[in-house]
């Protein structure tokens, strides 16, 4: 007799579910009759459902080897990647809750496996039960076509490896981190698949289409939710284009390109958002109305795809654009804490509540918020930003910028840098002490690599803090190469961007910081960082504690050119006014 406690499974079965008790029950009556030779355990994520649909599966009496899970509305990938993490299987089969498998689909995935697949797609016709409209038969002729294109194909394009059906060696699926759970966070719709598919081919793995590995999709979507989910889709491939560049092509100009409908929509949904949303809500309720009547005439059709374009298209400029070679704001803060009454700190320390509302403030007029390798990319020529492209980044470390900080930026999915004084780790902030500040605590390594763990890469900011202008030339390897190195050997690396103490530089710190194979380093000069910007002396935005209402926005928006000149003088107050003391010179050209 086989130990099924101690027998590791051929397949887990993964399938996520959200409020179709009625689907994911008969997807699991089709997967009890599977002509299979092997093992394999069935592992549902019930992502939020408040429909009874825990209770039905626990019923079922079908499987010896079934897994519950429930947790709140995480989003498919969520979902999908706590299946995988609870999941003992050699592979994974991802099945969407909508699907019927044909009663060979783990032998022939099997089969595909042992041929030498790292991944494994298969067929996905329209089961016949499904309604009958225009959405179905339009998913019936989306099925058909992909059948017969994948047949002919010699390599599979990442927008075909879909995870409705889909099966990957659980070692490969863990080495490449799993899906990204920020394409679906919060229940949203869209690409979170082939974006997966997309690392899968990067990392050249071998992905097949097997024709004989078949479930039949139950499609019971209304037009309502399908629209919804285009909108959603139009802000996945934003996404997916952010993080790999080369897909911009086929992302956006193969829908600009592929029909009339997209020709008369997405120019000026993109160009003139504000001023389509009329038409928008015209256009929904029609072609809702339309498809819920039952008809399908061509007009009927017209109507609905043009309606789904515009969603589509609204959601592209709601995510911030097709992406392109922008300008960045990157903005820059010190203490998210209340130094009210310091006389050197009182306005580098801003309150977190007021930090709270600037980040909500930035989100409400349209901002997006970009990671350290959009910035990179941007300043390589090989890829774009969104619209209003923000980056946040905070200087000196100090302690509230893990408990108080981290959780804000956490919860909204926010990414940052923040500069870390490496001969100061777990100390003071020594620096201002000295002219009367008060004595604030520095994050130590541990929690350092916290604050990494939680989105927020950490860089240099010198060994001791001093202006750049009062060290001697000599030093200044020691001051940028040698930080770099001591957050590398405290496990913080590998430290990839810098920020001159005080905002102070010039030729001879530009040059140690390229000599320490940095990637970026960053002044206080007020500007934007532009595509073609000197990667070595990147401007960005100090926020202050007066940065209040209207001279937040302001300052945001000019990207602190009109104050430049106040901050320069705070600069150099700050620093003793000692003779010879200068702000750093200003970028040619920008």
């Amino acid at each position: 007799m086989v130990d099924r406690a101690h027998t590791i499974p051929r397949f887990s079965v993964v399938i996520p579910t959200y409020q179709r008790r009625y689907l994911v029950l008969r997807a699991l009556e089709a997967l009890a009759d599977q002509e299979f030779d092997g093992e394999f355990e069935v592992v549902v994520v019930v992502d939020g459902s408040t429909d009874g649909t825990a209770d039905g599966l626990r019923s079922l009496e079908t499987f010896q080897a079934l897994t519950v899970i429930e947790q709140p509305n995480r989003g498919l990938s969520y979902a999908r990647n706590r299946g995988a993490a609870e999941a003992k299987g050699e592979l994974l089969l991802f099945l969407d809750d909508d699907m019927e498998a044909d009663r060979r689909l783990l032998a022939e995935h099997d089969r595909s496996h042992r041929e030498g697949a790292a991944a494994v797609i298969g067929a996905i016709p329209l089961h016949p039960d499904s309604p009958d409209n225009l959405l179905s038969n339009g998913i019936r002729v989306w099925c058909d076509d992909r059948h017969a294109r994948l047949a002919q194909a010699s390599e599979l394009p990442f927008d075909d490896i879909i995870g409705g059906q889909f099966s990957v060696s659980r070692a490969v699926f863990a080495e490449l981190g799993g899906y990204d759970e920020r394409f679906t966070r919060g229940g949203s719709y869209g690409a979170e698949d082939v974006e997966f598919g997309q690392r899968l081919l990067d990392e050249g793995h071998r992905v097949v289409f097997n024709p004989e590995a078949i479930s039949h999709q139950f499609y019971a979507v209304d037009a309502a939710t399908h629209l919804r989910q285009y909108r959603q889709v139009g802000h996945a491939d934003v996404a997916i284009v952010r993080k790999h560049p080369k897909l911009l092509d086929v992302t956006f100009r193969g829908k600009q390109r592929e029909s009339e409908i997209h020709k008369l929509v997405w120019r000026p949904v993109l160009t003139f958002p504000r001023l389509t949303t009329p038409l928008r809500a015209v256009l929904r309720p029609a072609a809702i109305a339309a498809v819920g009547s039952g008809r399908k005439g061509r007009l009927v059709a017209w109507l609905f795809f043009a309606a789904r374009s515009a969603e589509y298209w609204r959601g592209v400029a709601e995510a911030g654009g097709i992406p392109r070679p922008r300008p960045v704001r990157v903005l820059n803060y010190h203490a998210i804490a209340d130094l009210g009454g310091d006389p050197i700190l009182h306005e580098y320390g801003v309150p977190p509540d007021q930090f709270e509302e600037h980040l909500d403030a930035l989100t409400r007029r349209g901002y997006h918020f970009v990671e350290p390798d959009e910035l990179l990319r941007l300043l390589d020529g090989v890829g774009g930003v969104p619209d209003r492209a923000l980056l946040l980044t905070f200087d000196d470390c100090y302690r509230d910028l893990l408990h108080t900080a981290a959780p804000l930026l956490e919860e909204r999915t926010i990414p940052a840098i923040a500069f870390a004084v490496s001969g100061e780790l777990g100390g003071t902030n020594s620096w201002d002490q000295g002219i009367g500040a008060r004595r604030l605590e520095l994050l130590d390594a541990p929690h350092l690599a916290e604050l990494a763990g939680r989105g927020i890469e950490i860089g240099a900011h010198s060994r001791t803090h001093r202006p750049f202008d009062s060290v001697p030339e000599a030093q200044l390897d020691d001051e940028v190469a040698g930080s770099v190195a001591d957050l590398e050997r405290a496990g913080l690396g590998p430290v990839r961007f810098f920020a001159y103490p005080h905002g102070v530089h010039g030729p001879a710190a530009l040059a140690a910081a390229s000599r320490a194979g940095l990637k970026a380093a960053f002044t206080v000069d007020a500007g934007r960082v532009r595509p073609g910007s000197n990667r070595y002396a990147l401007r960005r935005v100090e926020i202050e504690r007066r940065d209040l209402g209207w001279r937040f926005r302001w300052k945001v928006f000019v990207a602190g050119w009109r104050l430049a000149p106040m901050a320069r003088a705070r600069h150099r107050l700050r620093k003793w006014r000692r003779p010879g003391r200068r702000s750093s010179p200003e970028q040619p050209g920008e």
